[in-house]
């Protein structure tokens, strides 16, 4: 069975040869660079040097020999930025850097940090500071313009505001539609993988980024249908469907899935918003992203959103997501003989395979063995589970570890399957 044949399987809730796996299929299932230069060197691979392609969390571009080195089934097409809030930042072109330790790699052209004190910053063409690090951190915080549609006030001032930070639109520059079709044009001739594709269309997040958080839950609290909250998400979802037009026309039948969000909805103890509000404002408008997808593809539809969301997820479902990501099994009400038992018929676990804030850098090698097995066992049974853990490894994980999580997930992948047949 191939990789995409194994993934697909999975995908449509049927059984296949072992439990598909991805490490770095998308931005939030990869390794951060220096765990990853430190894996390179406990495999004796050291002989190039690291790509760091999301230059925010610190994520290393996971190479070819080392997806197969941990059997990983799916491939990601990556669109072209780094950051969507700064177009200098791609991924087309490369230059010498460093990473946070100081080890010598490969970066985006546009990423130029400039120390400042204690802390290395990022400026855009105006000068502004868009995000910065402490001299001892391990990520870049954005700051700043980060929130560049927090001061208007009404909804013509929102309008106007919108149109003047995307003069444009966000529909996808002919520059960009090249680089997509070249990765996944070459991926689709020379691999026989699962590609998933990487569109983005964040709306809860978005307003987050372009309001700032506390404003953003003022618009959505005093929202009843024609307010702040409701005006940029129609500015939002005009421009994502003209530019899910392009995007779809440009990668055509290569890829499998198509990535949204991050659309982080949930917190460690709940939802960020109430059923009722996310059915009044977010809802109708993920499901006119969704609908247009599936009338114009095959794709499936990836949704990637953090934290506690089981409260949500029959109306997530219902308007029309295929694939839940990242699967935050230690979030309250997140068990996973909970959501399989709920909702497993009805929609795809890509994740929680193991626990990435306590088990996989506070546990023992057996630990994290045990957590896969377990896992598996509950998640696994009838399809509809891809494994990758929680969110990304971090900095603090071993090399021991990280090997250990995926040659498990790879050994009992097969036996669960073998044990159920």
């Amino acid at each position: 069975m191939t990789s995409k044949e194994r993934v697909l399987k999975a995908l449509d809730h049927k059984e296949p040869d072992r439990v598909p796996i991805d490490v770095g299929g998308m931005r939030s299932t990869g390794i951060e660079a220096t765990a990853y230069k430190r894996l390179r060197e406990y495999l004796s691979i050291n002989d190039r040097p690291i790509k760091l392609y999301d230059v925010w969390q610190q994520l290393a571009w996971t190479e070819e020999d080392i997806l197969e080195y941990f059997h990983a089934d799916v491939r990601s097409i990556e669109r072209i930025y780094s950051a969507w809030w700064d177009p200098e930042i791609k991924l087309d072109k490369w230059k010498g850097g460093q990473l946070t330790d100081g080890t010598k790699a490969l970066v985006p052209k546009g990423f130029s940090p400039v120390k400042e004190g204690k802390f290395y910053v990022i400026k855009n063409k105006k000068g502004e500071i868009v995000a910065k690090r402490s001299e001892n951190g391990l990520y870049y915080d954005q700051v700043g313009v980060y929130h560049p549609l927090r001061k208007a006030k009404n909804t013509a001032e929102l309008k106007k505001q919108y149109k003047d930070l995307f003069p444009e639109g966000q529909d996808i520059t002919s520059e960009e539609q090249d680089y997509l079709r070249a990765q996944s044009n070459k991926l689709r001739r020379n691999t026989d993988y699962a590609l998933l594709a990487w569109f983005g269309g964040s709306i809860f997040e978005m307003g987050q980024y372009l309001r700032g958080y506390a404003q953003w839950y003022l618009d959505i609290g005093g929202d009843e249908g024609e307010g702040m909250a409701s005006c940029l998400l129609n500015l939002l979802l005009e421009d994502y469907l003209k530019a899910l037009d392009t995007f779809i026309d440009t990668i055509g039948g290569n890829a499998e899935i198509i990535g949204f969000g991050g659309d982080d909805l949930g917190m460690q103890t709940g939802p960020q918003i109430s059923p009722a509000t996310y059915q009044k404002l977010f809802k109708p408008r993920h499901k006119k992203m969704w609908d247009f997808v599936k009338k114009n593809s095959s794709y499936k539809i990836f949704l990637h959103s953090c934290g506690s969301i089981a409260k949500l997820l029959p109306d997530i479902i219902e308007a029309g997501v295929d694939i839940i990501n990242p699967v935050h099994i230690n979030a309250k009400d997140m068990q996973p003989e909970k959501l399989k038992r709920e909702f497993g018929r009805d929609v795809v676990f890509w994740g929680g395979g193991c626990d990435t804030q306590k088990v996989l850098p506070k546990g023992s090698l057996n630990d994290i063995e045990e957590e896969i097995k377990k896992n598996l066992s509950l998640l696994a049974p009838g399809g509809g589970f891809v494994f990758t853990p929680v969110h990304n490894v971090q900095p603090d994980v071993s090399p021991e570890k990280i090997v250990k999580l995926y040659e498990s997930a790879y050994k009992y992948g097969k036996q669960v399957y073998s044990v159920n047949h």
